[in-house]
């Protein structure tokens, strides 16, 4: 059926309709509920829908396909099963953002490596210019379809028809305006027409029907401008010169007007696609820029000094700070707000030295390398000591003053720069590692977990752990984290601290003002989980 498809002669005017369909399905499930199971199904549709109408676009799948895939798949799930709202508005805009990637990288007119900084400019590019060239083709296809009884003279009137509709529309504006001005009789004929069009705005199925109108113009221009997508005009150029026989020389390549030469005429009748070289130029090849090793040496070594020093002195209350000795005139606050500054500064510097060096420094010989390496070790293992100091100081200022959510994802980006920190640590000393794949798999990674520890219950967890070594804890802020953390709050409640339940209380009137209105794509399990919980508080 699939192939069918793809060899139909009217498979634009297929795809359209299909478009529409999706489009409907879309506003069923998200126009006026809240986003719940409704997301994971409609992302499943997408994929689908991109795969039956674009399939002869597809590369070869690998294996980072299903890696990204999954990523995706798990990440729009979070609507369904967790209800934390920072991470659901990140996912909100992660996800859209990772589909389109992936599209490009899998269907894309130019086939970018998926490490590639450029398949974000290839992925904007079908967005916006594929895109929106496509939405004229979906008047094209209407015209066509609907006039098949019509000869081609006729189809052109009613296009031409079309088009000086539209035209009008402005002039018409303007015309109608004045007159209204110059005669009051028919400005208050004309009066009459506002309030008919409010009544039709307020026609509960119109804007449904706005909605599925253009949201299906919209995907099926996407889904198109990876079928039929857009060819520049220096990418024309370049094909027509290649057709026929021409080469492109290195400096050619390098001029974005891709303007080539014919290498010379060929006999009438006769086309060739075989390469032949200039022969009247020699390609200059140029090495890419490297930073020499002595001078990279010399600043490292300079670096590394300051680095030492610093975190010698650090040591004198590093461990100190940890039993609850702080340094003179510094709170708990003061004290972990200053580490975590520390952090971001220092190690944003220190990835992007060790970036420069091992990226853009001329390999030396034997001895050079062994130096160049150490000296990297001594920065990754500086840097290292400064994160595991920002985690203690933060530690502390946890235990004085409870855990929150931004401390919580303080806690998770410092295990993050740990790793990249092992990552570049590694690359050191394994020069075949390739840095920024391992970079872009560890953050996907890093952020699905983030996603799934169940951020809101550990945070509850910690706080009743420090209620049990200090009797200090905040009501309030445990009554406020997401419904994730409220089967928890209830057995603390009843057991541990009747004082809670005042305040869960006032939360389940929340959650049953909230759950009025909501259909089934918003369910949510985490939510349903807690009413169930707090139904069962309110008899207790």
């Amino acid at each position: 059926m699939i192939d069918k498809i793809m060899d139909s002669p009217h498979r634009a005017l297929i795809t359209l309709l299909s478009a529409w369909i999706l489009a409907i399905i879309h506003q069923y499930l998200f126009y006026g509920n809240d986003l719940g199971v409704s997301y994971p199904i409609f992302v499943i549709f997408f994929y689908v829908f991109m795969y039956l109408f674009a399939r002869d676009r597809i590369r070869s799948f690998k294996l980072i396909d299903a890696f990204v895939a999954g990523v995706v798949l798990l990440l729009s799930l979070t609507f369904l099963l967790y209800d934390n709202e920072l991470l659901r508005v990140l996912n909100f805009l992660v996800v859209p953002g990772l589909i389109i990637l992936h599209m490009t990288y899998l269907m894309g007119r130019k086939q970018k490596q998926w490490w590639e900084i450029g398949l974000i400019g290839t992925a904007i590019d079908h967005l916006l210019p594929q895109a929106i060239r496509h939405w004229g083709t979906v008047a094209a296809i209407a015209v066509r379809a609907g006039g098949r009884g019509m000869g081609k003279s006729q189809k052109t009137v009613v296009f031409k028809v079309i088009i000086g509709l539209v035209a009008s529309l402005p002039i018409l504006i303007v015309v109608v305006a004045l007159l209204s001005s110059a005669d009051g009789v028919f400005d208050q004929y004309l009066s009459g027409f506002p309030e008919w069009l409010n009544q039709l705005t307020l026609t509960p199925g119109l804007p449904r029907i706005i909605w599925m109108f253009i949201g299906g113009i919209l995907l099926f221009g996407y889904v198109w401008g990876f079928v039929q997508p857009m060819q520049y005009e220096a990418e024309k150029r370049e094909n027509a010169h290649w057709k026929n026989g021409a080469a492109p020389t290195l400096d050619d390549k390098r001029d974005h007007t891709y303007i080539f030469s014919p290498v010379g005429p060929l006999p009438k009748g006769q086309v060739t696609n075989k390469i032949t070289p200039e022969p009247d130029r020699t390609p200059v090849h140029r090495e890419p820029f490297r930073l020499d090793p002595i001078i990279v040496g010399t600043m490292l070594i300079v670096i590394n000094c300051v680095y030492v020093m610093f975190v010698l002195v650090q040591f004198s209350y590093l461990f100190g700070a940890g039993e609850g000795h702080l340094p003179v005139d510094l709170s708990y606050a003061e004290y972990a707000r200053s580490g975590f500054a520390e952090l971001v500064l220092v190690t944003g510097i220190n990835f992007f030295i060790l970036i420069v060096a091992l990226q853009f420094t001329r390999p030396s010989g034997k001895v050079g390398m062994i130096v160049h390496q150490a000296l990297l070790l001594i920065l990754v293992s500086c840097s290292a000591i400064m994160l595991y100091s920002a985690f203690m100081r933060l530690n502390l200022y946890e235990q004085a003053y409870g855990y929150t959510y931004i401390r919580f994802l303080v806690h998770a980006f410092m295990i993050f720069l740990a790793l990249l920190l092992l990552i570049a640590g590694l690359r050191i000393r394994y020069t075949s590692i390739p840095l920024i794949r391992c970079y872009i798999i560890l953050a996907l990674t890093a952020y699905v977990a983030v996603n799934y520890v169940g951020m809101d219950r550990r945070i509850a967890q910690l706080n009743i752990e420090r209620y049990h070594q200090t009797g200090n804890i905040d009501a309030s802020y445990l009554a406020s984290l997401s419904a994730d953390a409220t089967p928890l709050l209830r057995e603390f409640a009843l057991k541990e601290y009747p004082d809670l339940k005042r305040e869960m209380l006032e939360r389940q009137a929340y959650l049953e003002r909230d759950t009025s209105n909501r259909s089934w794509p918003s369910y949510n399990v985490a939510k349903h989980r807690a009413e169930l919980e707090m139904s069962k508080l309110r008899t207790e």
